[in-house]
């Protein structure tokens, strides 16, 4: 008779073998300079595995700290002004090469790969006193702050452009050098104008930043800190090709079974 349930049992064992996972964790901390964070790459171990999957978690926390100043002379309630503001994080898969063009990536090639892991926003407003002339102080200043902590997921399989090209990012046999920053956005509107006229004979006081001629009455803004912090989670999913000497003996095998016994 055939003994050929064994070799059934054999090949379904095999396929569950190829399939293989393995993941990393990489702390991040970032400011309003950004950071590097180095990956270990997926190896193929001389073309002896191949990466079939790709995905990344970010466990993270994003706060901004701002501050708010009127050098106006009149009081501002709130609601009187708003400030749709907030910041969107970027992560390059790559350093781009020095002196070169600025990378596109995202997908517009050439250049690394890019995604948006996360962002915070917020519409801030608040009551805004008479401005007392001093800078970053008194009755006229208000601190504010936007913070979250959320989870950002991504995975790839390699069927489209971009996918692939992460997976091109992530394998070698070394690390990974990336780049993560962001970049802050802000929106300002009077929802009740208080109409705040310049007598050139007495101007505003104070030494205040921002794109303005002086005299200006308006509402500064510093943006005095970033914390972007947390860890990044990177799962390889992968496949085992088998080697030709493997495949040879799984025939053998099969051819040896399939002897008549007397």
């Amino acid at each position: 008779m055939k003994k050929t349930i064994p070799i059934l049992a054999i090949a379904a064992i095999s396929q569950i073998a190829l399939a293989e996972i393995s993941t990393q964790v990489v702390e991040f901390s970032s400011g309003f300079g950004g950071t590097n964070i180095s990956f270990q790459q997926f190896d193929t171990m001389g073309g002896t595995r191949e990466l079939t999957g790709l995905s990344l978690s970010y466990d993270q926390t994003i706060s901004l700290d701002m501050t708010f100043q009127s050098n106006g002379y009149t009081a501002l309630n709130d609601g009187d002004w708003s400030m749709d503001t907030g910041y969107i994080s970027l992560h390059q898969f790559g350093l781009a090469e020095d002196g070169g063009a600025q990378p596109r990536g995202g997908d517009g090639n050439p250049g690394p790969p890019f995604i948006g892991p996360g962002a915070v926003f917020e519409i801030i407003s608040g009551d805004l006193g008479i401005s007392d002339g001093y800078n970053n102080g008194g009755i006229d200043t208000m601190n504010s702050n936007i913070s979250e902590s959320f989870t950002f997921d991504a995975s790839y399989d390699g069927t489209d452009e971009f996918s692939q090209r992460m997976f091109d990012a992530f394998t070698g046999d070394g690390t990974l050098e990336t780049f993560l920053g962001g970049f802050i956005e802000a929106f300002f509107q009077w929802n009740n104008d208080p109409n705040w006229v310049v007598d050139p004979n007495n101007p505003p006081d104070g030494p205040f930043d921002g794109p303005f001629a002086d005299p200006y009455y308006g509402i500064f803004v510093d943006f005095n800190d970033l914390q972007h912090f947390g860890d990044i989670t990177v799962t390889y999913e992968y496949q085992t090709i088998p080697t030709p000497a493997g495949t040879a003996l799984l025939a053998l095998a099969g051819l040896t079974t399939t002897r008549r016994r007397r």
